[in-house]
């Protein structure tokens, strides 16, 4: 699998971090990308993986300086609660959040800073089915609204799957969702070749009491010798 590199300079990352700060503190807290154990036996876990490519300009991929948005309408005392989540996504573009408390949660937003292509806010409105999504410059910030939650988890996993963002100009934005990727290409010359999501946080976190339950959820087939 190529390795997608983005050079992002330690000034920008610096202030980064720093905005990044005072979002999750209006948001109520932070999440890192790692895997334990299950807290409870509602307890959820999202995964999921990223690549935005950058059609004009440096025509590249990037997974790097990705940081994840994610609306939620968690339950509480039998009512929903919305709420927003915000993480980083590792280098390669995976990431994950657990043992979250029951409730509705999607994909809501990605924002690059300090990548050699640009930087970049991608956000879906989510209104209505299939609604498109829509890039602007990074300091654009968008709200945590709208009605449609475009994920359902299977054994209280939310599987994002596998995201690939193409910004063609204008604003507009071609989104693919795949399960795998065995050499694909969309709108670069660069091919994908990814496997299944769940056999990734298998293979890097093996001791985590949530492997048995992605290991359920690797399509048939698709489980690792």
């Amino acid at each position: 699998m190529r390795a997608f590199i983005s050079k992002t300079p330690l000034g920008a990352r610096v202030l980064l971090f720093l905005g990044l700060i005072v979002m999750l503190s209006s948001c109520g807290g932070g999440y890192s990308t790692s895997l334990t154990d299950p807290a409870g036996e509602d307890a959820i876990l999202i995964i999921g993986s990223s690549t935005v490519e950058v059609i004009r300009g440096m025509q590249e991929a990037y997974t790097s300086g990705q940081e994840i948005s994610i609306m939620a309408d968690q339950e509480v005392d039998g009512e929903y609660v919305r709420k927003a989540i915000t993480i980083w996504a590792e280098d390669d573009g995976y990431f994950c959040v657990e043992n979250l408390p029951p409730g509705r949660y999607t994909l809501k937003g990605i924002r690059m800073i300090g990548n050699r292509g640009g930087d970049f806010t991608i956000w879906n409105e989510l209104r209505m089915p299939n609604e498109r999504w829509m890039a602007a410059s990074a300091n654009y910030r968008y709200t945590f609204t709208g009605e449609y939650f475009q994920t359902s988890p299977r054994l209280n996993v939310y599987n994002f799957q596998h995201n690939v963002f193409s910004l063609t100009g204008g604003g507009t934005v071609v989104h693919y969702k795949m399960a795998k990727m065995d050499n694909d290409k969309f709108h670069l010359s660069t091919t994908y070749t990814r496997d299944y999501v769940e056999n990734y946080f298998i293979n890097k976190y093996p001791d985590s009491g949530w492997v048995p339950i992605l290991q359920t959820l690797v399509p048939a087939g698709g489980q690792e010798r």
